[in-house]
């Protein structure tokens, strides 16, 4: 039986393997603990990557997930209110058995 902290924490990792190898510079947040349980930016997001591409710089919000996507009704707020040109917004679901990320911009 896999933990489903230590499942999350892998599956990040594979994220930010794949970002960094595309050139994104990376944060990802620390997991949760039991005295500290929502350490997401902006209580959404379990990743931070920023890009310079050409003159401008791109920044990308991930939220990461194992084999299903999460309800969007707490990221259409947040998005709508800074959704531009720069800033991405995508949802990673890693499906058990399958090798690449399923990617869903918000």
């Amino acid at each position: 039986m896999v933990h489903k902290r230590n499942k999350g924490n892998r599956i990040e990792r594979l994220a930010v393997k794949e970002l960094e190898d595309d050139g994104w510079k990376v944060y990802r947040v620390k997991g949760s603990t039991k005295f500290n349980k929502n350490v997401d930016i902006f209580g959404l997001f379990d990743i931070l990557a920023i890009k310079k591409v050409i003159n401008n710089t791109l920044y990308k919000f991930i939220q990461v997930k194992s084999n299903k996507k999460p309800t969007l009704e707490p990221f259409k707020a947040f998005v709508n209110e800074y959704q531009d040109d720069y800033n991405l917004f995508e949802i990673w679901v890693k499906k058990d058995g399958i090798k690449l990320f399923y990617k869903y911009k918000l």
